[in-house]
């Protein structure tokens, strides 16, 4: 098979990711995205659902099963399994009320057990969608609206504000949650917040038909919201501070005449007060900050307009020197779509990440005769299977090096495999 080089140009990931069930189209065919395989909900020519859509109202429904067993564990060896379920609507409000913009409303919940924190202890999740509560939570009741022409968004409500910073095209095209969501370092080094926690908060963002765009946002910090039993928590007790990112970023060429990419900047700043993470006894810091950078790039591709080819990407983040608990986290891998001829919406997806320990938390572990924290790498190789239009069947084989960054912990291999389906 002769592949085309690559072009420096920028675009889209072509990489095989789940859309929300509310991005599908059950209407005419569409042009295929390059990074994104769009699932077709399993209801999409129900009359129920037809009916909802021509009043502005898309229905969504999703469900994950993950379930994997570990080699080795400093708490032992099994089988662990994750589900997750998210149930919700996208709303036209023109069509629905008469008022332009888009509402979503969704609701989540989590049950189930984590390789990771049944066996191995590592800070990557083997299985993604698990976590923040294991618990019934309402995910998102958000308000957008674009103005001037679809170049300026302005977007509001109770949502996760990862749902709109720091993300790639490749998003969840992996089983753990090292590549699937968003870079691990700000998540545990600030009052980051991904899906499925929500957070009062205002987004604006200015897009450029070039390809360019920048956003910037405040949202509320209140940790005792991602635990069990707060998943219907929307005050604002317990609030520590303010979360305002930054991101800048340019993407160009989503067809599969392209060589498409994504590549974006960002920086944080969150208000909250925190340990100094080197001597907790040091009066607290009045803030926590970070950065990050991403890219996504199409590199190779075995014709000239296919949604087939290879794509590699990499991120890179910094925390708060004196705060922060990873001081820097890495991620480089790569995608390839359609390795078989005949099967383009499969994908073939290998990558790694490493998670940095602070050299602060590091030196006050060895003063006090502590286990002495280093780094955590973590690589998974995998085959997604678009078995039907709205099932995903992704087995993978993971490795994880130092689970929780500490030497004393056994290396692990992993084994996984995850089905979601959109209804």
């Amino acid at each position: 098979m002769k592949y085309t080089p690559c072009l420096i140009t920028l675009g889209l990931l072509a990489a095989a990711t789940s859309m929300p069930a509310w991005a599908a189209d059950a209407e005419a065919p569409k042009p295929k995205p390059v990074d994104t395989i769009a699932q077709t909900p399993l209801s999409a020519a129900w009359a129920a659902r037809i009916w909802l859509q021509d009043r502005g109202v898309t229905p969504s429904a999703r469900i994950v099963v993950a379930t994997g067993v570990n080699s080795d564990g400093y708490k032992g060896t099994g089988w662990s399994t994750a589900e997750h379920v998210d149930i919700g609507a996208m709303i036209d409000t023109g069509k629905a009320f008469g008022v332009d913009g888009t509402m979503r409303v969704v609701l989540s919940d989590r049950f189930g057990n984590a390789v990771n924190d049944r066996s191995t202890g590592s800070y990557v999740q083997n299985q993604a969608f698990y976590g923040q509560g294991q618990n019934l939570r309402f995910n998102e009741l958000s308000y957008e609206r674009w103005l001037l022409d679809k170049r300026l968004s302005l977007k509001g409500g109770f949502y996760s504000m990862g749902n709109d910073f720091g993300g790639l095209p490749y998003t969840c095209n992996f089983n753990n949650n090292g590549q699937c969501g968003h870079p691990l370092g700000p998540i545990y080094s600030s009052g980051w917040l991904d899906n499925p926690t929500g957070q009062w908060g205002l987004r604006v963002k200015w897009a450029d038909p070039s390809g360019w765009y920048a956003q910037t946002g405040i949202y509320d910090v209140v940790p005792m919201r991602k635990q069990a039993g707060s998943g219907f928590r929307v005050s604002d007790r317990g609030k520590t501070g303010l979360f305002l990112p930054v991101e800048v970023g340019y993407s160009h060429g989503n067809t599969g005449a392209h060589y498409g990419g994504t590549y974006k900047v960002g920086y944080y700043l969150d208000t909250s007060n925190a340990d100094d993470i080197g001597n907790p006894a040091a009066p607290r810091a009045s803030h926590r900050s970070g950065s990050y950078i991403q890219l996504a790039q199409r590199v190779l591709k075995p014709e000239g307009d296919t949604v087939r080819g290879v794509s590699v990407f990499g991120v890179a983040t910094r925390a708060d020197a004196r705060t922060g608990l990873m001081r820097y986290s890495w991620e480089a891998g790569l995608s390839w779509r359609g390795v078989v001829a005949s099967r383009e919406d499969d994908v073939l997806s290998l990558a790694w990440t490493r998670l940095d320990i602070s050299d602060r938390l590091a030196q006050y572990q060895r003063i006090t005769g502590k286990d002495v924290q280093s780094n955590e790498q973590f690589v998974e190789l995998n085959y997604g299977v678009q078995v039907t239009p709205w099932l995903i069947l992704r087995p993978a084989v993971q490795y994880v090096a130092r689970p929780g960054a500490y030497d004393s912990r056994p290396d692990s291999w992993v084994f996984t495999l995850q089905a979601q389906a959109t209804l």
